[in-house]
């Protein structure tokens, strides 16, 4: 299994790439931008995209949005530290598969993910 990991902080894309390799046995690469995102979507193949809201250029429903205008075909986690109503349902009408919340423990918060990344990819969402 392979994860593309979006978010402009590297710091947290480290920790991230670190939780989900060591303690969940998820592979993943990682990028700091939706445009570095979609340039890697066209070259490999992911089984789930994670990525950040808050970006510059382009939030994470644009680069979702983006995605689907697209045709790829790929499960995606909105993984987020913006809890607004208005993003949540924007990522829902635009076919977000999940969406987690970065707040609290690292360590539940990276359990959740890795929860949520396996029930995806082993029911073939997406």
């Amino acid at each position: 299994m392979k994860v593309l990991l979006v978010d402009d902080d590297p710091v947290f894309l480290e920790l991230s790439k670190t939780f989900l390799e060591v303690f969940h046995d998820i592979n993943s690469d990682t990028v700091e931008s939706a445009r570095q995102a979609l340039e890697k979507l066209d070259e490999l193949s992911y089984d789930v995209v994670v990525s950040d809201y808050d970006m510059p250029y382009m939030d994470g429903i644009s680069f979702l949005k983006t995605i689907r205008d697209k045709r790829i075909n790929i499960p995606f986690i909105l993984f987020t530290g913006v809890g607004k109503e208005e993003i949540k349902s924007q990522a829902i009408e635009n076919g977000v598969d999940s969406l987690i919340q970065k707040r609290g423990d690292p360590k539940a918060q990276y359990s959740e993910l890795s929860k949520r990344i396996w029930q995806i990819v082993k029911n073939g969402s997406g």
